[in-house]
């Protein structure tokens, strides 16, 4: 929760702003490294389409975690288990050439 109140800060305070996106930056292209060079399944889009889908969960999850509950469609470890299968499944096979950055 504090994360998410230190970006909603960031969105006031441009050094702010500057010095966050720095910090995630770096551990998002920390993850995309980890993911990559472990072999884990797919490639650097791979690991940032599951950060992306699972963060907003997570958040989903810490703020508003009824929203899920007693839905008549999946609950969370379902949809957990689909996104990767999902996003994993439409990327079989690396792309060839150096691994995309992040912007």
């Amino acid at each position: 929760m504090a994360l998410l109140e230190l970006r909603l800060e960031a969105t006031r305070r441009p050094a702010l702003r500057q010095v966050l996106t720095a910090t995630v930056r770096a551990a998002l292209e920390s993850t995309i490294a980890y993911h990559v060079d472990t072999g884990l399944p797919g490639d650097a889009t791979t690991a940032v389409l599951l950060y992306l889908a699972l963060n907003w969960l997570i958040l989903e999850q810490l703020t508003l975690p009824e929203v899920l509950q007693g839905l008549t469609g999946p609950d969370a470890d379902t949809v957990v288990a689909a996104v990767v299968q999902r996003i994993l499944d439409a990327n079989p096979e690396p792309p060839s050439g150096p691994a995309p950055t992040v912007p």
